[in-house]
């Protein structure tokens, strides 16, 4: 959705529909039009255009009301569109509405102009996508890499974590988890976006049937083997965790799993688990805790089964690793265990052996 992102970057993260059924269907039942009340126009003054992105065009407007710019989309074409194309961009908007959390963009009204076309306005985000930064990161630019040290990279993938954590609590799955639809601004403000193939999910963590939802849809490299075939299983929360795992594995090598391979062998490596691991793909001078790795391929595990069972579990893991312990993933030796615990506590350890070694002196000197 931004437009500062290069065409070889939004290529490279094109959302594909996999079904045979167009978008305009529906997964299950009628997808009927509800459309949101109709509200003047005159609080919002046109600044500019954003940019543009699946079903939406973006405007920088300003809210005469609060005194400040928002983001607004809306659907410039939409009377060539099909009812459910308006009903899904209405459900995106309610549904993000609903996730109020700080790492999920806030929406501030939702309505239908004058001219028939429903809107939505959100917070107007002044960062970069995390697909810019991380290509700034992958061209050597000095300013990035000063700005964004791995171990904030690592922050950021944790907070992250925490709103898809709350999503999946409040019954949804994202489903088209990607660096392109993470904005990251300068002050370490980080926004999850674009929950247009969102679905609700049961109590297990599994998809439910609902009108308007798209059959089967993501971005190759981050989309879990259930996305490409209902053979490899059931579509869920395990979904996103194989995503957040694919993000990871972007952090760390800076390339996307599968870069510079064609969409179908992609989607080939994705089903076998074949997806080269990331110290085989990280650039020479970048190495790869063997802890993280280890985090990665059990999130992108093939099979839904052998990942982690939540995204908290994802969480406590990297929580782990930047606290200096031992993850679940990597199944640490007792000699690992013990080498981590001496350089948490060296300070400590360090001090007292120095308080032994005195007391020793100073009983010598006694008896002598």
């Amino acid at each position: 959705m931004d437009d500062t992102r290069d065409t070889t970057q939004q290529l490279a993260e094109a959302t594909v529909v996999l079904t045979e059924k167009q978008a305009s269907n529906c997964s299950s039942g009628k997808c009927v039009y509800d459309p949101p009340p109709e509200k003047s126009q005159s609080r919002y003054r046109f600044i500019r255009s954003i940019g543009f992105g699946g079903m939406k065009s973006v405007l920088l407007v300003h809210d005469s009301d609060t005194n400040r710019e928002v983001a607004m989309a809306l659907m410039p074409d939409f009377r060539d569109r099909p009812e459910s194309d308006l009903q899904r961009f209405v459900r995106e908007a309610k549904l993000t509405a609903s996730l109020e959390h700080p790492y999920i963009v806030p929406v501030h009204d939702i309505g239908t102009d004058k001219s028939g076309s429903p809107y939505f306005t959100m917070k107007y985000l002044r960062g970069l996508p995390l697909s810019t930064l991380i290509s700034r990161l992958s061209q050597q630019d000095p300013q990035t890499i000063a700005e964004y040290p791995p171990a904030r990279l690592l922050r950021l993938f944790v907070r992250i974590c925490q709103a898809v954590e709350f999503a999946h609590a409040n019954g949804y799955c994202h489903l088209d988890l990607k660096p392109g639809n993470i904005n990251v601004g300068e002050f370490g403000d980080t926004y999850v976006l674009d929950w247009g193939l969102a679905r609700a999910v049961d109590s297990t963590g599994y998809v439910i049937a609902e009108p308007c939802a798209i059959a089967a849809a993501g971005t190759p490299g981050y989309m879990a083997p259930e996305q490409i075939t209902p053979e490899a299983g059931s579509l869920g929360v395990k979904s996103d965790i194989y995503a957040l795992g694919a993000l990871l594995y972007t952090i760390l090598t800076l390339k996307s799993p599968g870069a510079d391979t064609p969409k179908e062998e992609i989607f080939r490596r994705t089903l076998t688990g074949e997806i080269p691991v990331p110290s085989a793909v990280a650039p020479s001078d970048v190495e790869i805790p063997a802890s993280l790795e280890a985090v990665v391929l059990h999130a992108m595990a093939p099979d839904p089964e052998n990942r982690y069972n939540s995204v908290k579990a994802l969480r406590t893991d990297i929580l782990a690793y930047t606290s200096g312990f031992a993850t679940t993933a990597e199944h640490a030796s007792p000699v690992k265990r013990l080498m981590l615990f001496i350089t948490r506590n060296a300070i400590i350890i360090l001090a007292a052996m120095l308080g032994i070694a005195l007391a020793i002196t100073l009983i010598l000197l006694w008896m002598n």
